[in-house]
């Protein structure tokens, strides 16, 4: 049983050792319209699953996804990179007008 714990542990430490992510995202158009497409491009390191918010109640999980603002306004868009149990966010600001 002790060798079991042991190797248990020395699993978990060992994955748990690796690089932490670094999110980190860029969008086009810089000043994007209502109605008008954006293309986020994902640039994060170190990671293996992406969680995207885009501050409108959408979410996605792709890597380099694309959204529509229907609306103006300003939408908060939050990046979540992970690998294993370690993560890191990035947010910004985008203003959509019309």
């Amino acid at each position: 049983m002790k060798k079991i714990v042991t190797i248990v542990f020395v699993t978990f430490l060992l994955a748990s050792c690796g690089k932490k992510p670094q999110a980190d995202f860029t969008w086009s158009p810089l000043s994007p319209k209502a109605g008008q497409e954006v293309k986020f491009t994902n640039i994060s390191s170190d990671a293996k699953k992406y969680s995207w918010n885009f501050g409108d109640m959408s979410i996605g999980s792709d890597e380099s996804p694309t959204h529509i603002y229907k609306n103006t306004g300003d939408y908060i868009v939050d990046l979540t990179a992970s690998s294993g149990a370690r993560s890191n966010t990035k947010t910004v600001t985008i203003k959509v007008t019309q």
